[in-house]
């Protein structure tokens, strides 16, 4: 079949869908026998800034050397944090890609993993006019997500954007999402539940691997083995509720060997630093995200994992970088809301402590814990690989892709 997945982020960048997601995917389904093409944009995530090296064009179209077509399209860039420009590049986004899908040739089903509103809107229109099978992929619950983050209040463009995201859920064909949680919010619309599917974020477990946690990464970063260092990776964005990372630094100010590790990018992380420098907080570094081909050895340098999300962010969108630290054998500590997939899944797996969302001080102290009593670390670590293994396996993730693309409509 002829199958054709729109989403904005793409490789160069470094957002989880853009590492895994899409080029993962797409891998699979040619390796499934599909013909696949990907429609996206220019590499500017997460600072809104085109990458060095790359020019806009309106169109260029390229060959993944994994057997399938990347198309880019043109959109407008602009550093984040302005609604208008943020509203624009959906826009332009949406628009863009909708016109360079029209000229991709035959389509038998679209996958959208797009930009909200406009993005998404567009590819199901596409679909309509191309008679493609249309599946709805929903990452973020919008505009729960926004809300949740502070971007808008429950007023009348809430009730309006809800309205229209309802309205595509209708019209999808399928629709695809995190978690269990979000299943429920979608269904709590009026959508029928055998059209919602559960597909979590993947990790290629050969991708990440436990290793030692004193290794060349490590040592680059003049990081003693000594060391008890907590890892927060992945984007630092509104919802993260990474400023509690601020707060369990500051009790943890008596342990110098206790290391706060930040390694990612986001809207939310200059602040943070900034914050962080002007406390003189020595005992947390921030670090930009880094080159695939360390990851395994930056995950290894960590004893534990961090994850933190604002309140009632865990109930619509699920952090992939719990997946790094699962493959990495790392136990998770959570600072989530305790009716959270998040937490789910750390409880179900035995590979974790959860904590009170937005509560520093509880965070610092199950860090202290975990630092105290090495063995049960490394103890909830093996059981974080293995849960990684039965629950989060790429190809039993993709397959359930591919059969939502090629079901009947």
């Amino acid at each position: 079949m002829n199958l054709l997945l729109v989403c904005h982020v793409y490789p160069p960048e470094l957002v989880p869908a853009a590492v895994t997601m899409v080029p993962e995917l797409a891998e699979d389904l040619v390796r499934l026998g599909h013909r696949v093409t990907v429609v996206t944009g220019w590499p500017n995530h997460p600072a809104g800034v085109l990458f060095r090296g790359w020019r806009r064009r309106f169109r260029q179209v390229t060959r993944d050397d994994r057997g399938f077509r990347v198309i880019r399209c043109w959109h407008t860039i602009h550093p984040r944090g302005n609604v208008f420009w943020r509203l624009l590049y959906y826009l332009t986004f949406g628009l863009s890609s909708m016109a360079n899908a029209l000229a991709a040739g035959p389509i038998d089903a679209v996958l959208c993993l797009s930009t909200p509103i406009f993005g998404s809107w567009s590819a199901w229109a596409l679909a309509r006019l191309k008679g493609a099978r249309f599946v709805y992929d929903i990452f973020d619950l919008h505009p729960e997500a926004a809300h949740n983050a502070g971007l808008i209040g429950k007023g009348l463009a809430y009730a309006v954007w809800r309205t229209i995201d309802t309205l595509l859920c209708r019209k999808s064909d399928a629709i695809a999402t995190l978690s269990e949680g979000m299943k429920d919010q979608i269904v709590e619309r009026g959508i029928e539940p055998d059209k919602v599917a559960v597909v979590p974020f993947w990790m290629d477990a050969e991708t990440v691997s436990p290793g030692p946690r004193d290794n060349p990464w490590r040592r680059r970063q003049q990081i003693s083995p000594d060391t008890f260092v907590a890892l927060y990776a992945g984007t630092i964005g509104y919802i993260s509720g990474a400023d509690v990372l601020i707060e369990s630094a500051r009790a943890l100010s008596d342990r110098p060997d206790i290391l706060l590790l930040c390694v990612g990018e986001g809207v939310a992380k200059d602040r943070i630093e900034r914050l962080a420098a002007r406390l003189g907080l020595a005992n947390i570094r921030f670090l930009p995200f880094q080159p695939a081909e360390v990851l395994s050895h930056m995950m290894a340098t960590a004893d534990v994992g961090l994850v933190t999300l604002l309140p009632d962010a865990g109930k619509t969108s699920v952090p992939s970088k719990i997946l790094g630290y699962l493959a990495a054998g790392r136990a998770v500590i959570a600072s989530v809301d305790e009716d959270s997939e998040t937490a789910r899944v750390l409880r179900e797996g035995q590979c974790g402590l959860v904590v009170p969302t937005q509560d520093g001080a509880a965070l610092a102290a199950a860090v202290r814990q975990m630092a105290d009593n090495p063995e049960a670390a490394q103890r909830m670590g093996r059981s974080a690989r293995r849960c990684l293994l039965e629950r989060f396996a790429r190809d039993r993730c993709t397959k359930q892709y591919e059969e939502m693309l090629t079901a009947r409509r």
